[in-house]
């Protein structure tokens, strides 16, 4: 027993420390013993959740990496390739991992009050080294911080209409991190440009970096333009801001920052293994971003699919999304089915009750009988109520309800991912068999006309 423990006077113990300490002599290394009652259930609940012995989704953090300052002077070209990598990991969370993955490894995304330069200490406003002038950190990359996660909370808007399906499509945890919900976007878009001035008045920067900033704050900017007008459904507004995106999307790829040196504080602002410390529900493995060139590639691949809903946007005929769709599906162009576009488009199709952000549900009837009789809805109902002679109602209502869920399921279809299209395919097939049974049952009862043809 240890020297400090006293027995008990008053209970009757027994001391059977020699006895476990004579039987360990004669059991192998590795060796168990256990009770005639012991149980898989008693096993099981010696484990110790958080215990990196018994957990196997604990990780402990790399005590081998230097600390993370977000204080730290930076030069412009290093701002410029972690702009560039936080773009990465807003793509990766695009692509379908986790934001504590991706966007939430980036850790000036958690250091956003310690940056804020109305609270930061004088000190810091007094650059030692003039090729490291602070507002590099406060103003710049701050502006840029703040507007990856006003996109990432626009994206997540539009990708949490239920459009594509969480855990399937997209990953919806926030682990609790805000995401610039409570700035407006005016107010986001203004920090941004008070960047975008700082810039370009700074002596501190060589005219290299400063267009080379520039150019990446006004993508960020005009990303954040671009996502609120389609949570907006301003489309109008999506062709000249796609324009701008690759005009700076251009200039960007053109003159790639250097990496970072191994001493340089750059590469301890990405952390893949952070996320083990946020909350969250189930215990995730660090990632590999993807190279930059592959996040070009993604980012060109989104603009490209905005645009192409921008064009269709202005098309009233339901059988041309149908075409598109199906191109999609069996031409698919890399980079052009991320969740949010596909979200995006379903939206465009059919939200709220509105068909293709202006039309009633009539327009699906008006588009299918004009694309397949070559007639007016409006002419189908006069002359079928001219000609009905059954004795209940013309089942008009259930008709046109039929119809416009099955169109409209249809095109918005060609935007799921493969299962569900290929699900609801076969779940709708029902509904088209009950549609033509229908219509045939109303043929049977409507007064022949010669050939059968609706003058």
């Amino acid at each position: 027993m240890d020297d400090g423990y006293q027995m008990l006077d008053d209970d009757n113990y027994e001391d059977v420390t020699a006895l476990f300490e004579q039987t360990s002599r004669d059991m192998q290394p590795g060796a168990l013993l256990f009770d005639k009652d012991f149980s898989l259930h008693d096993a099981m609940a010696a484990f110790e959740i958080g215990e990196p012995r018994f957990d196997s989704g604990l990780a402990l953090l790399d005590d081998s990496r230097p600390p993370f300052d977000p204080l730290v002077p930076l030069l412009p070209e290093e701002v410029c390739w972690m702009i560039d990598r936080a773009l990465a990991c807003e793509m990766a969370w695009h692509a379908g991992y986790t934001l504590s993955q991706t966007v939430f490894s980036f850790l000036y995304v958690h250091a956003l009050p310690d940056i804020d330069p109305d609270t930061i200490s004088l000190s810091h406003h007094h650059d030692s080294d003039r090729t490291r002038p602070f507002g590099l950190v406060s103003v710049v990359l701050r502006a840029s911080v703040l507007g990856l996660l006003k996109c990432c909370d626009l994206a997540w808007r539009e990708l949490v209409k239920g459009n594509v399906y969480d855990s399937e499509d997209w990953q919806s945890e926030k682990c609790d991190v805000p995401m610039s919900e409570t700035y407006p976007v005016s107010r986001i878009l203004g920090i941004l440009d008070e960047a975008c001035i700082w810039v370009r008045n700074s002596p501190r920067v060589r005219s290299t970096w400063r267009t080379a900033l520039s150019h990446r704050l006004v993508l960020r900017k005009t990303l954040v333009e671009l996502f609120s007008a389609l949570l907006s459904k301003d489309y109008f507004r999506l062709r000249p801001l796609i324009e701008t995106a690759r005009v700076m999307l251009q200039h960007i790829r053109a003159s790639p920052p250097p990496s970072p040196r191994p001493c340089s504080p750059a590469p301890r602002a990405f952390d893949p293994q952070f996320p083990r410390i946020l909350v969250s529900a189930i215990p995730l493995h660090p990632i590999q971003l993807p190279e930059q060139s592959k996040v070009w590639d993604t980012l060109a691949g989104l603009l490209d699919s905005l645009e192409q809903l921008s064009i269709l946007i202005g098309i009233p005929d339901l059988s041309t999304w149908d075409v598109v769709g199906t191109l999609r599906i069996w031409q698919p162009q890399p980079n052009q089915s991320l969740a949010y576009v596909r979200s995006a488009f379903q939206s465009a199709i059919y939200e709220n009750g509105i068909i293709l952000h202006k039309y009633v549900q009539k327009h699906a009837l008006d588009c299918f009988f004009m694309e397949t009789l070559q007639i007016p809805y409006d002419s189908f109902i006069s002359s079928s109520q001219t000609r009905w002679v059954g004795t209940d109602s013309l089942p008009l209502r259930q008709i046109e309800r039929t119809i416009t869920e099955l169109l409209v399921g249809r095109v918005k279809s060609h935007w799921y991912n493969p299962p569900r299209r290929r699900r609801y395919c076969m779940e709708s097939l029902f509904d088209w068999h009950q549609l033509d049974a229908i219509l045939t049952d109303v043929r049977f009862i409507l007064v022949p006309v010669a050939n059968d043809v609706v003058e």
